[in-house]
């Protein structure tokens, strides 16, 4: 019998940054793995001398922002050519067409 336990909140593994998906990111890549430089950009420049599993102020890059979306969105022009919804007012007396004088 195998029993699964769950633990949440416990120790993260050990994974890819938030920053390298980030907005505010400032990121600068030597040739070398070891040479690697990243700056957050939130606030103030500062740098992050660690890999990086929460943030609080964490934007994805990869999913467009809202003023994004608008900017790419197409426009298109509505003209509503419906007449108006009710009773019509008369203000002149219909004439009456149907004459049956038989």
């Amino acid at each position: 019998m195998s029993m699964t336990i769950k633990i949440r909140n416990g120790t993260l593994a050990e994974g890819e940054s938030l920053c390298r998906t980030c907005r505010w990111v400032h990121m600068q890549k030597g040739f070398r793995e070891s040479e690697e430089a990243i700056f957050c950009e939130w606030g103030a420049l500062r740098p992050v001398r660690f890999k990086v599993a929460e943030c609080t102020d964490y934007s994805d890059r990869t999913v467009p922002t809202r003023r994004e979306m608008e900017d790419i969105a197409l426009h298109i022009p509505v003209n509503v050519k419906r007449k108006a919804a009710g009773f019509v007012v008369v203000t002149e007396p219909i004439a009456d067409d149907d004459s049956d004088d038989d």
